[in-house]
């Protein structure tokens, strides 16, 4: 039996440790109060509160009396396998008494009761046996015997802090649903703060105005936007676009360049969600292999990230994110749905800006287009209607006159093949638009081309190799000749050859190619484009810029394709079509024309 007074004293202990939690002292300072009482009423040299976090690790100690300096409350650790005290504690309802631990079979001592000489003690779950918070033990140094009473003592004050535990997580369980109803009455507003400042007419700073209105929304320490860009180097890479930071929360991230541009091969299971259209929410210390590392290494780190993708016509072109750096952040379903509205709000945005550029350089084009179309067939027209002049004056002699006429019908021809190149471009997008499909005798089509030129005098023009007959149009074949050769004319270098092949039985092809100073590699595609020059020499007269655009349409509407490469010094244009069915490519001609 227990000495009287300490028998007495158990109540008041009980009711006054009662009291405290019902008042909603902390469950920090109940459990430490709670320690003192256990050790003066059971006349006990040692008690402690062990907490189990979850999982498989260990049991921490978060309270205790008794305990030497070197034992550090929040870092100390009791292993949690059964074969210890405390984990066997937390799988019965009942108080587990040791009365001498050289004779205890169930479990052994661990380190923290062995390095203190503790021979005996008691301990009960705190908490739930199928949702325990721990272990509350109290212990002494010699070997001890010990009643129901004091068994029962103990359950009950860890029933106790039990009832505290549950009281508190239920406080925090409703503070935390109440700032998430909060968070959803400020998510609409939010939303519509965003969209407006998205959708002003100007304003360079409309995106980080957007992110600005979700700040105080989220509750997130800092919210950012990331746009994929194509890197030489890297490949697919993330360069951030615009960050904005809530204030008073350090450190200031926007100061630091970590993560202005990171490749996405460093992100894999990032990207594989957001490329999907999935949102990701990273918790930094789940990571595992490169992304683990990524974040491992930021001077800022955080403690959780969602990431919402965002998509341009489609396709996924970057994402906006809400990083945490105090907590590891739960998102609602709801408040998820609500900011993928903003990723989309922003993909909008984007599909926008990209459509404005669109305009405003169409704007351009027109504008550049109809100036130099305008000069195009004035400068013609003018020599035109001059040797018209000179032929009215009949003081001219008849070899004068057969080179006047001549010039007219030069002057023609290009105004003929100028307004041709333009209503091809412009029905090249009908359905009306035709293209025949014919046997084409390439040869053929390429003499009549260059004997019609009578502009080659400046220029050295070889002609070789041989083809087979291709499936296409013969006009339209001529066309495309007489632009690459002009092409090659006008801005190529002074000794152009044009080389016929047979590439296996399926296709034939032509190659228009000069010693020129080429096309710089950013311009290569883009000279395809309608009125898109990629020479602007200042001494030369401009053109409209539709013929090799006219040009790979054509060859693409007949099945084939028009492409550019530069390589040891010399430019080369190749013209690649069907091969005619059942074509037998006999022996070729040399076409030797070469004109100084």
């Amino acid at each position: 039996m227990p000495s009287p007074s300490r028998a007495e004293s158990f109540p008041a202990v009980v009711a006054e440790l009662g009291e405290l939690a019902l008042t909603g002292l902390p469950v920090g300072e109940l459990f430490s109060r709670a320690c003192d009482l256990l050790c003066a009423a059971l006349d006990m040299e040692y008690s402690k509160v062990l907490h189990l976090p979850g999982g498989t690790g260990p049991l921490v100690l978060v309270a205790g009396t008794g305990w030497r300096d070197d034992v550090q409350i929040g870092l100390a650790t009791v292993p949690r396998r059964r074969e210890s005290q405390a984990g066997f504690t937390v799988e019965t309802d009942a108080t587990v008494v040791v009365e001498d631990f050289t004779r205890e079979h169930r479990f052994v001592a661990p380190e923290l009761l062995q390095s203190h000489d503790v021979i005996s003690g008691m301990s009960a779950t705190i908490g739930d046996v199928d949702r325990p918070y721990g272990v509350l033990g109290v212990h002494t140094r010699r070997p001890r015997a010990y009643t129901n009473q004091e068994a029962e003592f103990v359950r009950h004050v860890a029933s106790i802090l039990g009832g505290a535990v549950r009281n508190d997580r239920a406080r925090v369980d409703l503070a935390l649903r109440a700032l998430a109803q909060e968070r959803q009455l400020r998510f609409p507003a939010a939303l519509a703060a965003s969209a407006q400042a998205l959708l002003a007419s100007s304003g360079e700073d409309r995106l980080e105005q957007a992110l600005e209105a979700l700040k105080t929304a989220t509750d997130a320490t800092y919210i950012f936007v990331e746009r994929n860009i194509q890197d030489p180097d890297f490949g697919l890479c993330s360069q951030t676009v615009v960050e904005v930071e809530r204030a008073g929360k350090p450190p200031a991230s926007s100061s630091d360049p970590y993560w202005d541009f990171v490749p996405w091969s460093q992100m894999p299971i990032s990207r594989s969600h957001l490329e999907r259209g999935e949102p990701f929410l990273i918790i930094p210390s789940q990571l595992t292999g490169p992304e683990y590392e990524l974040y491992a290494a930021d001077p800022y780190p955080i403690k959780s990230e969602l990431d919402i993708p965002i998509f341009v016509d489609g396709e996924w072109a970057g994402l906006v994110g809400f990083a945490d750096t105090a907590s590891v952040r739960e998102w609602s379903d709801e408040e998820m749905s609500m900011l993928g509205t903003v990723g989309r709000m922003i993909g909008a945005f984007w599909e926008r800006e990209a459509a404005q550029r669109r305009l405003e350089e169409l704007s351009h084009h027109k504008d550049r287009f109809v100036a130099t179309v305008s000069h195009e067939l004035r400068t013609p027209l003018t020599s035109v209607l001059g040797f018209v002049d000179l032929l009215r004056d009949g003081e001219i002699n008849e070899a004068d006159r057969e080179e006047i006429l001549g010039l007219v019908g030069d002057e023609a021809t290009d105004l003929v093949n100028l307004v041709e190149d333009l209503l091809t471009m412009a029905r090249a997008g009908q359905a009306s638009f035709h293209v025949a499909k014919v046997p084409v005798d390439l040869q053929a089509q390429l003499r009549q081309v260059v004997e019609a030129m009578e502009d080659l005098q400046s220029n050295s023009l070889e002609i070789g190799g041989v083809a087979g007959r291709a499936a296409g149009d013969p006009a339209r074949v001529r066309q495309v000749f007489r632009n690459l050769i002009t092409n090659a004319v006008r801005y190529g270098g002074p000794t152009i050859m044009v080389a016929l092949s047979q590439q296996e039985e399926r296709w034939v092809q032509v190659t228009v190619s000069d010693d020129g100073e080429g096309i710089s590699e950013a311009d290569r595609e883009r000279v395809f484009d309608p009125y898109e020059r990629a020479h602007h020499d200042p001494g030369m007269t401009d053109s409209v810029g539709l013929g090799l655009a006219v040009s790979r349409t054509l060859a693409r509407r007949m099945g084939g394709d028009l492409t550019y490469a530069y390589r040891d010094g010399v430019s080369r244009f190749t013209l690649r079509l069907p091969a005619w069915p059942e074509n037998a490519s006999g022996p070729g001609s040399t076409y030797p024309g070469s004109a100084t």
